[in-house]
């Protein structure tokens, strides 16, 4: 499921973001103490060159891709961000999602691979 959202216009396809409402837009997130979304769509401008005003799809639930941020485990595990990357930190008691298992066919996920995961 996605929404389209006012948006921080460098963002890039599978970053991991949360609302600022300091600058009323979603930008890159560095943990998960906020509500995260990954970007589906490459930001746009549908203001003027004077005033821009970039938006962007967001998926908020469900099975999205993103960019590890460290090597990803076979097993998967609970999701955590930083940078507006995910990697797996089981200490987490409330996690927003978690990265998927390995696929048998799937390569190993090393940093900044794309990897699979699932909000919730």
């Amino acid at each position: 499921m996605y929404v389209t959202v006012k948006c921080n216009q460098n963002l890039n396809i599978n970053d991991v973001v949360e609302y600022n409402s300091s600058s009323d837009q979603w930008e890159i997130a560095n943990s998960t103490a906020h509500e995260i979304s990954v970007v589906k769509s490459t930001p746009e401008n549908i203001g003027t060159e004077d005033t821009p005003i970039y938006t962007c799809k967001i998926i908020v639930a469900g099975i999205a891709r993103c960019v590890a941020s460290r090597d990803i485990p076979v097993e998967g595990g609970r999701l955590n961000v930083e940078n507006g990357k995910v990697y797996v930190d089981n200490s987490l008691v409330d996690s927003p999602g978690f990265i998927v298992p390995k696929d048998i066919n799937e390569e190993n996920r090393f940093m900044n691979s794309i990897v699979r995961v699932v909000l919730k």
